[in-house]
């Protein structure tokens, strides 16, 4: 991915102090003894996993997590003798690959347990693994019961494990507490059948940013922040419980200013018209890079402070604005897209909801065209 300057004027702004800033926030939130997984899985959200893996590091986290092997293996290579954990389930092949690099790694089935066992022993050494409870996500994992009982009774044959950690992942931690119980209830009911088994991990793990920031209950050993790291709420019902701070803007400069006169049509399938005369101004960003092609006739960017409507649909690589008549806006201004401009500021939040998605899809939407600034 592009990390520096590039021919065209587009970039994302990576702002790591308020990532770390975010790390200090989930320490101030949770017990002395509770332990940080920094969630870095799909690029760190799109924000570039190496730089995002060190600033956590620094900031004080002792765990990193990842989503796949690959992530894996490019973070362990960068950052040698890190604490990380891959959260999705790995074949045989790649669980002897993550075992030599030290990567502890999420067993959710008795084949998974037989894999990282002969990949073990194939080595050498012992593989860390950390057993998914499915407690009501019905994702990935062991169900509490009978099935986890089949599994933990794989684990008592496997010389080759170490039982390093037992965790669970929330469905609905930001809005449904009766839910919430209820995992949690399962989860302690399964982590309860480990210990009859003689099996006492050093890793009971469950809160996400959600449970971080509204179950306290539900931190344990470790918690695992991911969205609330790049300076978003999972839901803005929990925007009082902790301050957060932003660390993605989105960038560009105007490459052309046209004025026009009333009733202008304006782009593919010209479904913006003019309704006085104005002035259009077209930047060089489209949906090609992560800038959803929804936010069409309602997205706003920011220019010299002052907000201003996208007109018409957003093409693949260039959107056209509405900047009004007499307003000073020229080629080469800067044009906000998320982000602060002076005292306004289009949020990460505002353009999710104007599409009706997640944050999170926002941020790892953005494409490898856009470089990524580190400030």
């Amino acid at each position: 991915m592009p990390t520096g300057n590039t021919l065209r004027p587009v970039w994302a702004e990576i702002n790591l102090n308020n990532f770390k800033k975010n790390i200090h926030v989930v320490r101030s939130l949770i017990p002395e003894t509770c332990q940080i997984m920094a969630v870095v899985k799909a690029n760190a959200y799109g924000i570039g996993a190496i730089p995002a893996s060190e600033a956590a590091l620094e900031a004080g986290a002792e765990w990193l997590a990842v989503a796949t092997p690959d992530e894996g293996v490019e973070i362990l290579e960068a950052l040698p003798g890190c604490n990380l954990l891959v959260l999705g389930p790995v074949t045989d092949k790649a669980a002897e690959v993550l075992i030599n690099l030290g990567a502890s790694l999420t067993v959710t089935s008795i084949e998974g347990l037989l894999d990282a066992n002969d990949a073990g022993k194939r080595l050498g050494k012992k593989g860390k693994v950390h057993i998914k409870i499915d407690t009501g996500m019905g994702r990935i994992g062991f169900r509490p019961g009978d099935e986890l009982e089949q599994a933990l009774d794989t684990v008592t044959r496997c010389d080759n494990l170490e039982v390093q950690g037992v965790f669970t992942h929330f469905a609905v931690a930001d809005v449904d507490p009766e839910y919430t119980e209820t995992q949690l209830s399962r989860f302690d009911y399964g982590v309860n059948q480990l210990s009859k088994k003689g099996i006492r991990p050093r890793y009971v793990h469950a809160a996400n940013s959600a449970g971080i920031l509204a179950w306290p209950k539900s931190h344990y050993d470790l918690v695992r922040p991911g969205i609330m790291l790049y300076g978003c709420y999972p839901n803005q019902s929990l925007a009082d419980k902790a301050p957060l701070y932003p660390v993605l803007s989105l960038k560009a400069r105007i490459s052309h200013v046209k004025p026009v006169s009333a009733g202008a049509k304006i782009g593919y399938g010209i479904t913006y018209e003019t309704q006085g005369d104005t002035v259009i101004a077209t930047v060089p960003i489209g949906y090609a890079d992560g800038y959803r092609r929804a936010l069409s006739n309602k997205g706003w960017v920011l220019i010299g402070g002052k907000r201003y409507p996208i007109a018409g649909r957003i093409c693949m690589d260039q959107l056209m604005v509405d900047v009004g008549e007499g307003n000073n806006v020229h080629p080469g201004d800067v044009v906000t897209l998320i982000g602060q401009d002076g005292e306004e500021c289009v949020t990460l939040d505002e353009v999710a909801n104007l599409v009706e998605t997640i944050t999170h899809e926002i941020l790892t939407g953005i494409t490898c065209r856009v470089p990524r600034i580190y400030v």
